[in-house]
């Protein structure tokens, strides 16, 4: 079965003009800006809620990653499945309630498991959007342009991580200085606790918006639930073309490692290792991985539709290598280097190339699926990607520092180490997957896919 079977020929969103296709991808980045900041937040916070909750690193990289990957990656396939049939629009702006909801009730936590309780729930609420931005993208542009949108809404991580650390950062120090705050129908808060319901609330308004932004297609409003493939059908079509789809989601998986366990723990580094405070930390790599972030996510997308455009089909698996390459020079190498001014130099360099590759990785994804399945597809990628990155890269990054190196100021061993052999994995599974890709991509270019 090829993989253009079924694709109709692409409508660019000709009956929503010119302007609203992009107005959309503009707001969708700005929702996943906001999951990023309500996901990213915690990690300036490792001092205080160690200390209060009497936690290891280890229990820590839990709510960092355990307990948001939970339900974000099983809620996501029937989530996906829902986005194939039903109204993305309720879909995405139920979802940014609920983890907004969920972030603030981080700030009403006192116990470990109610923290952890709260953080799976925030995963709930965000594992409804990127299956829906994905397929609605996907639907508004052609494939031979479709690259730059999703850049452009994958935009949120580093857009979105940053503001987080950034924001995040001062807000603690001056939240910190207040002391702890006594809240109507709350009662008294400490610092850290009023940080979640500062980040979390505001959210509640960007769920009304995406119900008066947000509107179905031409193309999806002629759909009906009967025309939509069971998901035992879509199982069985990943399966029938499982290299291409197992490069796309176990290369990303790889780069998620480092992206989620670096933005988890990169700030504590410099705390411990450069004697930063955490607004110094916040204020250094959020502007960072803002600034670098920002022009990696948008050069990725350049390259790769600039090569599509000229007929190459191998712009995925090259700007992947490339990023890669870029991440193990920068990232591992910048958190273990002696000299201060190189480290710090290095480290804000790596944002560069964590996680901006996303977009790419996304757009080629939808361009090897059928319209039909795009929702399913999405969030079966996402179940594996976000079980690697998320499951894996702030835990890892906790368990070398307490079980391979013993001593809290050897985070930044424990990052290179597991960013180095991450990143390797992801350049090899790119190199072994880059002919099958080719062949696929070719042959949907052949067909005129959507």
């Amino acid at each position: 079965m090829s993989i253009a079977t079924d694709i109709p020929a692409a409508d660019p969103a000709n009956s929503n003009g010119r302007l609203y296709p992009w107005f959309v991808v503009l707001f969708l980045m700005l929702l996943l800006t906001s999951s990023f900041i309500d996901r990213t937040i915690l990690s300036l916070l490792v001092k205080p809620i160690r200390q209060d909750l009497h936690l290891t690193d280890t229990e820590f990289s839990y709510l960092a990653g355990l307990a948001f990957v939970l339900l974000y990656t099983t809620t996501g396939i029937p989530l996906g499945w829902l986005a194939d049939r039903w109204s993305r629009r309720w879909l995405i702006a139920g979802g940014v309630a609920v983890w907004s909801v969920m972030t603030a009730s981080c700030g009403l936590a006192g116990s470990f498991w109610r923290l952890f309780a709260s953080r799976v729930g925030v995963g709930v609420g965000e594992a409804t959007l990127s299956p829906c931005s994905y397929a609605l993208i996907s639907e508004l542009f052609p494939p031979e342009r479709r690259a730059r949108p999703l850049s452009v809404f994958t935009l949120g991580i580093p857009i979105g991580s940053g503001l987080a650390l950034m924001i995040g950062g001062s807000v603690i120090q001056a939240i910190s200085a207040v002391g702890p705050i006594d809240l109507p129908f709350v009662g008294f808060t400490r610092p850290w606790q009023s940080v979640f319901l500062i980040v979390g609330l505001p959210g509640i308004l960007l769920a009304l918006l995406a119900v008066l932004i947000v509107r179905e297609t031409p193309h999806r409003l002629a759909k009906t639930a009967a025309d939509q493939p069971s998901f035992g059908a879509v199982l069985g079509f990943i399966w029938q073309n499982l290299s291409v789809y197992a490069t796309l989601a176990l290369s990303l998986g790889c780069f998620a490692i480092y992206g989620y366990g670096g933005n988890a723990w990169i700030p504590t580094y410099l705390q411990r290792v450069h004697g930063f405070s955490a607004a110094q930390s916040g204020l250094f790599f959020g502007g960072s991985v803002l600034f670098f972030g920002v022009l990696g996510s948008i050069a990725a997308g350049w390259f790769t539709d600039r090569m599509s455009l000229r007929g190459h089909s191998n712009g995925f698996t090259a700007t992947g290598m490339a990023y890669a390459f870029g991440m193990v020079v920068t990232a591992s190498l910048g958190t273990v280097i002696a000299v201060p001014w190189l480290s710090l130099t290095l480290v804000s360099l790596s944002a560069f190339f964590s996680l901006t590759w996303a977009g790419v990785n996304v757009a080629t994804l939808q361009t090897v699926t059928p319209v039909r399945m795009r929702g399913q597809v999405s969030a079966t990628y996402l179940f594996f990607t976000n079980m690697i990155g998320l499951g894996l890269g702030p835990t890892s990054i906790a368990a070398s520092t307490d079980y391979i190196f013993h001593r809290d100021t050897a985070v930044g061993w424990s990052i290179s180490l597991v960013g180095t052999i991450s990143m390797v994995l992801a350049w090899g599974i790119l190199r072994l997957g880059r002919g099958a890709m080719a062949r696929q991509l070719e042959a949907v270019n052949a067909d005129g896919a959507a």
